[in-house]
């Protein structure tokens, strides 16, 4: 599905990108609106529809380019902002645009946009601008031709600064120069430019964050490969220098593009960094791989051959450890702890529980002050007596940050370790472990917060064992640690939401320790006895992180440690912040070796996750939270499918309606378990979600049952059994409850639920030996094996024990009652009635109809015959042009006749204004089968258009009541639709009613 979503994004791009070719502004804007409903947070395609708006003078531009600017702080956004923002007067905006473009990016090349700068900074009446290149110029523009540029001050963090310009050019009205800065600009926090006492636009300039580089680095064939770029001065190429252990560098400048990089941020322009394996045969490792500030890029520092050198000694510890295996695709970990050969070095076969004189946190930090002070402050508020927090700083290019940690230590409330340059994390590590001497330590993530009594907790587990190295907490963001979702995404709790997760643990789980087959680096508690016979983490290895700590408990694992959870403690983690954008690299990078060191480690993950120990405690947990909102009035419980469309919104309403009344509406919906068999999973309407709250019901329903009771059921709503186990049929009679059978479509009657043939049409309900053939040949459309004799003879007992039958219209009826006689549905419609507003007003008529056609348009929604209309229009060049207010099951097919516009998937929020602009003439509902409502026909009523359908179904009843639309015979051919639809024209305005009526075909004996 995303590889279909993305294929759907590039081909509207590529449209949007042939209309501009063509000056076709509204027709590109088209394509990208369309591609932005399929990727609604690809920025990118925001940006191109801002310039698209932009070319358009249209004033919605500026919200475009805002929204990116907001988000993604990208150079290309604010200087959008300003340009809109300039060209709609609003000078005001324009300057605070330009004002955040040149304090947090580079100096932006090119005449117009220098141009552009000059306008905004002259209508504001500033003395001028500047702006600062990632290479260290200062770019200054004074608006005064006569001004006097020695007389300008440059100022580094509040201290002038003797420069003079490098180059100076006077035009007819202004003067432009520009200033080689001194190196010392990469240590500046803030740069300003001021003449007369006036600070010219732009200043203060955010030297560290315009000269900041990211790039990654690893090694290929001996040498070195990578990226490097500076993300706010994208049009400057990055310097990189390579130093090795003796001081030897070797300067490499990296400018050429690397198109083969995916960079999540929009407009990157990352650039290929190549160093063959001969540069770097004089050069002693490790090598470091820095940028002009002396900071390591991410992979660095790294060895070449240490991979290779350590993937040996793993071999060799293998064989010893398994003599067993014979080739080196053999697994040399296993889930159960391995017999250790009593010649390891390090090993003592006896081991005793002595607690150490104590525990101390150790905190790399590198970036971030505001997350590195919250959780320095939750870890002083929780220190025992005796603990000690070591803080070490892995040269930190954050001043403020430094300067914060400083404080601390002189104030004694930290232990401040400096590292001399940067690092990486596992060095980082390294030293805080060794700083703690013989205590233990609990290794801390710098974007954590940490609950009261953790410290504690987490020691009692650690020491429940004798063979316990490790322990590592539940979180947030802790891949297989992680609640309430095992592979998230998860909210980032607060403190307060810290302390309730963590009370929650606690009460749920208790001291419950689970065995783990490694600890999380984000919090781990480190038994000191375990540190002495491993070692410390390879810094050698993982560079700045990720991997350092699954390496080290393998090697723990080998000498007979245990690694477990405690299932009753809570830390939060906001993720990976420090890394950026280079994380996915490092992670494949990073697994490759790991994986490597240790054959095998894939496979205990997987045997790990597919058994999922820690289920048990997420269960407990979300049952603890599910519990507290029960109502004293009891429950009514819905059964439904995992899908969207009508049903899902029909059981939305049904759930707030109950809610209303005081009950609690729990809904069911399918699921698939690790072990791919069928459960249910719970949720209720108070927006929480409980993801662990799963019962497999194939083997019964006295689990799921037992669960409920608590919640009192008083009835049970069955609205959709897709996907489910049929057990889950028989919940009502095990809670001893009556249920209501809702019917939303003939899943009852049709395994493939819609009574849509092999021809994708409707098959006209023939019954008997045709219908046992249909399914023969083409198969059902729910997940299970069923003929429609064996579905028939099973609806029929279910529906004739249902309490009510609640049916949305009388077509329903007709059709349920063929094949169940003695059925008495309750007529009940899903919407109420309302006005509908008269067609909207058009006195001008457009040279082509427009017809709109809304929701997702699949085979039984009519997609094929849709497509088949478009084409007739295509080929014989008529007046007509559709609209799909939604999505498609093939919009490449639809856009490739050039007769069709598609908007993508909306919001149901956003469904009637959105039909509106389209400004179409009328509606289309080409659905082939007898749809039980049609919520789409209610959405093009609201929105004013009369709509034109097959006379079948729900929506055929619905227009002869309202008289808003039309009807067309169902066998109609798709030329004879598209003259009927070219018809429309000559109506005026309001619309007739129904004009083409043609009677229901009669159904056909079973």
């Amino acid at each position: 599905m995303a590889s279909e979503r993305d294929g759907g994004v590039r081909y509207a791009c590529d449209r949007a990108a042939a209309a501009l070719q063509r000056g076709e502004l509204a027709q590109a804007l088209r394509c990208y609106e369309y591609a932005q409903r399929l990727a609604p947070m690809d920025a990118e395609i925001t940006l191109s529809i801002g310039a698209t708006l932009l070319s358009m003078h249209d004033p919605r531009a500026a919200a475009a380019f805002a929204s990116i600017a907001a988000r993604e702080d990208v150079q290309d956004a604010w200087l959008g902002a300003a340009a809109s923002h300039h060209g709609m007067n609003a000078q005001d905006a324009a300057a605070r645009d330009l004002s955040m473009l040149l304090s947090r990016h580079g100096h932006v090349r090119g005449a117009a946009n220098t141009r552009l700068h000059d306008a905004i900074a002259t209508a504001q009446g500033e003395a001028g601008w500047c702006a600062l290149s990632g290479d260290g110029r200062l770019h200054v523009t004074l608006l005064d031709p006569a001004a006097d540029m020695n007389r300008l001050v440059v100022l580094f963090d509040g201290t002038p600064l003797g420069v003079r310009p490098r180059r100076c050019t006077r035009e007819a009205d202004r003067v432009r120069a520009v200033y080689l800065l001194p190196a010392a600009w990469r240590q500046t926090s803030q740069i300003s430019a001021c003449l007369k006492g006036r600070t010219l636009l732009g200043s203060p300039l955010e030297a560290a964050i315009i000269g900041q580089v990211e790039g990654f680095v690893s090694v290929s064939d001996g040498g070195l490969t990578g990226w490097a770029w500076l993300p706010h001065d994208p049009d400057c190429p990055a310097a990189i220098t390579l130093e090795d252990a003796k001081g030897t560098t070797l300067r490499v400048l990296a400018s050429e593009p690397a198109g083969d990089v995916r960079h999540p941020k929009p407009l990157a322009r990352p650039r290929r960094l190549q160093v063959p394996a001969a540069d770097l045969r004089a050069l002693i490792a490790p090598i470091a791989v820095q940028d002009a500030g002396g900071r390591n890029l991410y992979g660095s520092p790294l060895d070449p051959s240490a991979d290779r050198r350590s993937a040996a000694g793993a071999a060799e510890l293998a064989r010893r450890l398994f003599p067993a295996a014979t080739r080196r695709t053999d697994c040399a970990i296993d889930l159960r702890l391995p017999a250790v050969p009593a010649d390891i070095v390090g090993v003592r076969p006896c081991r005793r529980i002595a607690r150490t004189a104590g525990v101390d946190v150790v905190i790399p930090v590198y970036r971030g002050r505001e997350q590195t002070l919250a959780c320095i402050r939750t870890v002083l508020a929780s220190l025992p007596e005796g603990a000690r927090c070591i803080v070490v700083d892995d040269a930190s290019p954050e001043i403020g940050l430094a300067d914060a940690l400083q404080d601390l230590a002189q104030r004694g409330q930290i232990v401040l370790r400096r590292q001399p340059r940067n690092r990486g994390f596992p060095a980082t590590a390294n030293a805080g472990i060794r700083a703690a001497r013989d205590r233990d330590v609990i290794l801390l993530n710098s974007d954590t917060l940490v609950p009261p009594g953790w410290i504690e907790r987490l020691a009692e587990a650690a020491y429940s064992g004798v063979d316990i190295g490790t322990v590592t907490p539940l979180s947030n963001d802790a891949t297989v640690f992680s609640y309430p979702c095992q592979d998230g995404p998860n909210a980032i709790p607060d403190e307060a939401a810290t302390l309730r997760f963590d009370r929650l643990a606690q009460r749920a789980n208790g001291h419950d320790v689970v065995d783990v087959p490694t600890a999380h680096g984000f919090c781990v508690y480190l038994r000191r006895d375990c540190i002495k016979e491993v070692g410390l983490l390879r810094e050698d290895l993982f560079a700045q992180g990720y991997g350092e700590e699954n390496d080290f408990s393998i090697r723990a694992r080998h000498l007979g440690w245990r690694h477990v959870a405690a299932a009753g403690v809570f830390v939060a983690h906001a993720g990976a912040g420090s890394f950026g954008s280079a994380k996915a690299e490092l992670l494949a990078r990073n697994l490759t070796i790991l994986n490597r060191l240790h054959p095998g480690y894939d496979a205990l993950i997987a045997t790990f996750r597919q058994a999922d120990p820690l289920a048990h405690a997420r269960f407990q947990m979300d049952a603890r939270r599910w519990r507290r909102q029960r109502s004293r009035k009891g429950a009514v419980v819905l059964i439904t499918h995992a899908r969207g469309g009508g049903v899902k919104r029909h059981v939305a309403e049904r759930c707030a309606a109950i809610a209303a009344s005081g009950l609690r509406p729990i809904v069911l919906t399918p699921a698939r378990t690790p072990r791919d068999t069928a459960c249910c999973t719970l949720a209720d309407a108070t927006g929480e979600e409980y993801p662990n709250l799963s019962f497999e019901v194939g083997a019964g329903l006295a689990e799921l049952a037992a669960f409920l009771r608590d919640d009192r059921p008083q009835r049970v709503e069955l609205h959709h059994f897709l996907g489910h186990d049929p057990a889950v049929l028989g919940l009502a009679q095990t809670l001893g409850v009556p249920y209501d059978v809702a019917v939303h479509d003939y899943s009852w009657v049709c395994p493939r639920i819609t009574l849509v043939g092999p021809d994708k049409r409707y098959c006209g309900e023939p019954g008997g030996h045709a219908c046992e053939a249909c399914y023969a040949d083409v198969g059902g459309n729910i997940e299970e094996d069923i003929t429609p004799a064996r579905l028939r003879q099973r609806s029929r007992g279910v529906l004739a024990k249902a309490q009510r039958v609640v049916v949305p219209n009388q077509d329903v009826v007709g059709r349920l009652r063929h094949y169940f006689p003695a059925l008495v549905p309750v007529v009940a419609p899903w919407e109420p009635e309302i006005p509908i507003p008269p067609p909207p007003d058009r006195p001008l008529r457009r040279l082509h109809l427009r017809v709109a056609v809304v929701g997702a348009i699949g085979i039984e929604k009519g997609y094929e015959y849709l497509l088949a209309c478009a084409r007739h229009v295509t080929a014989y060049g008529l007046a007509i042009e559709f609209v799909v207010v939604g999505e498609t099951c093939g919009d490449r097919r639809l856009l490739e006749t050039g007769c069709v516009h598609i908007t993508g998937r909306y919001e149901e929020a956003e469904a009637v204004d959105l039909i509106r602009a389209q400004d179409a003439a009328i509606g289309f509902l080409p659905a082939l089968w007898p749809e039980t409502w049609s919520y789409t026909l209610s959405l093009m009523w609201q929105a004013g258009l009369d709509v034109v359908a097959f006379d079948i179904g729900a929506p055929a009843e619905r227009i002869r009541a309202r008289g808003r639309g039309s009807l067309l015979p169902l066998g109609l051919s798709p030329a004879a639709a598209c003259q009927a639809l070219l018809a429309q024209r000559a109506v005026e305005e309001p619309a007739l009613p129904s004009r083409r009526i043609v009677q229901r075909e009669p159904v056909a004996a079973e």
